[in-house]
């Protein structure tokens, strides 16, 4: 069992507000920059390739980032030219995180720490930009919730409530200025997607999906599900992924970012030293083996290890976070 004390309580209200003062720290960017010499422009462009993919921000290995070099370069000296922001698209899942509990734990609809560290992440990203380039980034998070209602059902209104309260928290945060949303159904008419969703041929069923498999189907769907529907939907995964990935190729003009890499997207870090998807499960907090705190991706398959505590911090938390999560291994 977990004690709540004052101690825990004042330690976890220290680590948040180290977190929201970077935040709220006004970015001072420099005026248009003028196109400069190629070799020059190229030097910048490199040197924000090394920024994003550096140990703060990526969890791939330098030789692992080398096959994404190229193609981040040409996109980024390509709005250099401009003179306007970079632009990063970074992809945070279908607009609700899955449950801890199959089929006994409801879905979570909320917004909550992992997104207070997603905004963190772009945020610090954005302020370093500034550095190497004064026009500074702007960053779109995006939702693909159509994909979230064809793949497990999940209701376009519980999606777009998750999307209400993200905004709330990105104005609350104040770092509206460099952070905004592309949400699919807001962009996208149902009628389209299930066109070009019937258009794709379905794919091969596996017959013999693993438990993980499995599993990772029934958390996003919030109940237990037998192998043959896992097997189903895996399959429709797989399709609605490439309609997705067509509807949104019209509105990423600038880098792509994941939270895990594909062969397609960059990845960048949900939270510091993380590579998981934080849509997975519930971003808690624990402590490292020095007794420090640390962020921690909670999910049904490890929820059992811990003891977990809600910690309310009334006056503290930006709207709409009500508490954090604090989880004691056991």
């Amino acid at each position: 069992m977990v004690v709540i004390d004052e101690e825990l309580k004042q330690e976890v209200q220290a680590y948040l507000a180290e977190m929201l003062s970077g935040m709220t720290q006004t970015q001072v960017r420099g005026p248009r920059a003028a196109v400069g010499p190629l070799d020059d422009e190229r030097t910048v462009a490199e040197e924000l390739f090394a920024l994003l993919t550096s140990r703060e921000y990526c969890h791939l290995s330098r030789t692992k980032v080398e096959p994404y070099r190229e193609q981040t370069i040409v996109l980024l000296r390509r709005r250099m030219r401009t003179g306007g922001p970079c632009r990063f698209f970074y992809d945070i899942g279908p607009g609700y995180h899955a449950t801890l509990r199959p089929g006994v734990l409801p879905l979570s609809f909320d917004v909550g720490l992992s997104e207070l560290f997603i905004l963190s992440q772009a945020s610090s990203l954005s302020h370093n930009v500034v550095s190497l380039y004064p026009p500074g980034a702007r960053f779109w998070l995006v939702i693909d919730n159509l994909c979230g209602l064809r793949t497990n059902d999940i209701p376009l209104e519980r999606s777009e409530e998750y999307v209400r309260q993200l905004r709330r928290l990105i104005h609350g945060t104040g770092v509206s200025d460099v952070i905004d949303l592309i949400v699919e159904s807001e962009e996208f008419e149902l009628e389209e997607y299930d066109r070009l969703l019937a258009e794709r041929e379905v794919g091969p069923v596996d017959p013999d999906p693993s438990p993980d498999a499995v599993d990772n189907v029934a958390r996003f769907l919030g109940r237990s599900c037998s192998a043959a529907e896992a097997a189903t939907r895996i399959e429709l995964y797989s399709r609605t992924g490439t309609v997705t990935d067509t509807l949104m190729d019209r509105l990423v003009r600038g880098v792509h970012m994941t939270q895990r890499a594909t062969v397609a997207t960059l990845g960048f870090r949900p939270v510091p030293g993380g590579d998981q998807r934080t849509q997975a499960g519930e971003v808690v907090l624990t402590r490292s083996s020095k007794g420090r705190l640390r962020p921690l991706l909670l999910t049904s398959r490890n929820v059992d290890a811990y003891d977990c505590v809600r910690l309310e911090l009334p006056g503290f938390l930006p709207e709409p976070l009500t508490h954090v999560t604090y989880a004691a291994p056991r």
